[in-house]
């Protein structure tokens, strides 16, 4: 069986930690980030990109609500950036960031199902304080710890779960349709043909950098690609040329998954919007199926 998939199991994530503090932390971030956080109460969980004004994405990750501060769980390559650019911009504002990330961890427990550890609440994207740190319950059912590294390693402990690789980790990612920092958000690609409006973006919003550019691709029309899970008979890799429907698109992200092979990859779409692919897709000789676009079950925020 495999960890993650189709067994709950736990790994230490490479992220980074930022922790914002001062009375102005959420209008400010609120004017900066993809995301409503301008009165979003403690305990709330949201998603965010930080974009530049073309729309290409300088960062991504997720903003918890504390008490006192605002938490963001960032890629591990993005955070030092991030915190360069919220330390230049706050002006005469009251906001002030603290870079938590040699002394802070992630870890993050998923299954094939909800998971119940810690005393994590069950509505999606909410977060409970517990000791030095806290628990994020994630959209997937799974549930994220994050806190001082010597805290969140007795939580692990206190789990009693199996321990998860990288390796393991990445293919979860993949087949959960979760993209990657530098996989799938990279320059030139856009929110909306990422799948990452329902989860990254609030459409009604004041302004941020950006904003034109994410109104402008949803008011104007479909994207002309769009991300989508693939379930492939064989191993494909990054930036391999995927057949589908005569048109062709692109694999970012692949991993093994048992017997088969997962992948991520950015496929054409139809004429109704729909991603092509009903009738296979073909990366090489390996043959495969669209298991789902990434992003369509999900409502987007303020559309």
């Amino acid at each position: 069986m495999a960890l993650l998939i189709d067994e709950p199991a736990i790994h230490r994530r490479d992220a980074g930690v930022l922790r914002v503090t001062g009375a102005d932390r959420q209008p400010y971030l609120h004017n900066l980030f993809s995301q409503h956080l301008q009165d979003a109460a403690p305990g709330t969980v949201a998603d965010f990109l930080y974009l530049d004004a073309k729309g290409n994405a300088m960062a991504e990750g997720r903003a918890v609500v504390t008490a006192g501060a605002v938490v963001l769980v960032t890629p591990a390559a993005v955070t030092p950036g991030l915190a360069d650019a919220l330390a230049r911009f706050t002006f005469l504002l009251d906001a002030a960031t603290e870079d938590l990330s040699d002394s802070w961890a992630v870890a993050s427990v998923r299954g094939p199902g909800p998971v119940d550890v810690l005393g994590a609440r069950s509505e999606p994207m909410s977060a409970v304080p517990r000791d030095d740190g806290f628990v994020v319950r994630d959209r997937s059912g799974g549930v994220d710890i994050v806190g001082p590294a010597g805290w969140v390693d007795e939580q692990i402990d206190a789990c009693a779960l199996p321990l998860a690789d990288a390796d393991a980790w990445e293919a979860w990612r993949v087949g959960a349709g979760i993209p990657g920092w530098g996989t799938e958000i990279a320059e030139g690609r856009r929110p909306q043909e990422l799948g990452l409006l329902p989860t990254h973006v609030h459409l009604r919003k004041g302004c941020y950098p950006g904003q034109e550019s994410i109104a402008k691709i949803y008011n104007l029309g479909r994207p002309r690609r769009a991300l989508a899970v693939l379930e492939m008979t064989g191993p494909v890799r990054p930036g391999d040329a995927v057949a589908v429907d005569g048109k062709t698109g692109e694999v970012t992200s692949a991993a093994p998954a048992g017997q088969a092979w997962v992948a991520l990859a950015l496929v054409p779409v139809g004429a109704d919007g729909g991603v092509l692919g009903d009738g296979g897709v073909v990366v090489g000789e390996v043959t495969g199926r669209v298991r789902r676009r990434v992003g369509a079950e999900l409502p987007v925020p303020g559309a």
